[in-house]
């Protein structure tokens, strides 16, 4: 049975690029609303510590991987919330338990893009990809976060709403290892495929080579405008040409 288990992960995590397998965390709890429960093998054919179990794709959490009970206008049940803003997850959303960093293991190698939501009150989170099992072997990549939350007042929550990020792609990785201040961030609908992350990726904090470009033609350009306006002879006040 595990063999088979494993090769319907294997498919699902090797889909083609018009598919993507998206991680909401929605019915890790066993009733909605609730606090919290532990993620384990809910994404591996196994079950929660509430005993619940979802689609297998081969994917498993350590203990310290929560699933965090979000609210609504109608239900408080943590300091999170969508802010009614997310059509994919607005009840459950990876939170971080007492140790502040929560692994995710998959059970054979991923290759593709991985992009999330995520809300971070203060301070700073990251995400780290690794090809070994539980965040060990040679670090694939590195994206520390920043806090991007407003609140929502009518969501009785500080960790809303949730903004759009992505890892990029890669390439035989075997693990993602996710830090920050425990309560203090949340990431959802962790979706594993190219150019599926439910929102538009973030703006690239460093211009591509395109945009350099651009950019030194403009500064050219500039430069040009001003030694032309320094050899200009310069024109007295009240004169008339």
């Amino acid at each position: 049975m595990r063999i088979i288990t494993a090769a319907c992960a294997a498919l699902a995590l090797s889909a083609p690029a018009g598919a993507a397998t998206v991680l909401g965390f929605e019915g890790v709890n066993a009733t909605y609303p609730s606090g919290s429960a532990q993620i384990l093998n809910f994404y591996d054919g196994g079950l929660s510590s509430a005993g619940t179990t979802g689609v297998s794709y081969g994917i498993s959490f350590s203990a310290n991987a929560v699933a965090v009970c979000l609210n609504s206008t109608t239900i408080t049940c943590s300091n999170a919330s969508t802010g009614g803003l997310v059509p994919t997850s607005n009840k459950g959303a990876l939170g971080l338990g007492s140790s502040g960093v929560a692994i995710m293991d998959f059970s054979t190698a991923y290759t593709g893009a991985v992009g999330f939501r995520y809300a971070i009150a203060s301070g700073v989170a990251f995400i780290k990809a690794y090809d070994g099992v539980g965040g060990t072997g040679t670090q694939l990549a590195n994206l520390p976060l920043f806090a991007n939350a407003t609140g929502c007042a009518a969501y009785s929550a500080t960790l809303c709403t949730f903004g759009p990020g992505g890892l990029g792609f890669l390439t035989n990785a075997r693990s993602l290892v996710f830090g920050g201040m425990t309560g203090g961030v949340v990431w959802d609908d962790i979706t594993l495929g190219a150019g599926n992350d439910p929102l538009p990726p973030p703006a690239l904090s460093v211009p591509e080579a395109a945009g350099w470009m651009l950019m030194v033609a403009g500064f050219g350009l500039v430069g040009a405008a001003m030694r032309f306006q320094q050899s200009s002879p310069q024109r007295k006040l009240g004169s008339i040409s």
